[in-house]
């Protein structure tokens, strides 16, 4: 009974850590695809 309690509680910091993660993939990916439609023709 304790593990069923605990599963909710172990699992949604690790959603939020993954979405953390998630988040700074996202923005990286945004700023290469700033950085290529800016200087696309230059690289």
């Amino acid at each position: 009974m304790p593990i069923d309690d605990e599963e909710p509680r172990g699992l949604w910091p690790a959603i939020r850590a993954r979405s953390g993660v998630i988040l700074g993939v996202i923005g990286l990916a945004g700023w290469i695809a700033m950085i290529w439609f800016m200087f696309g023709d230059v690289l």
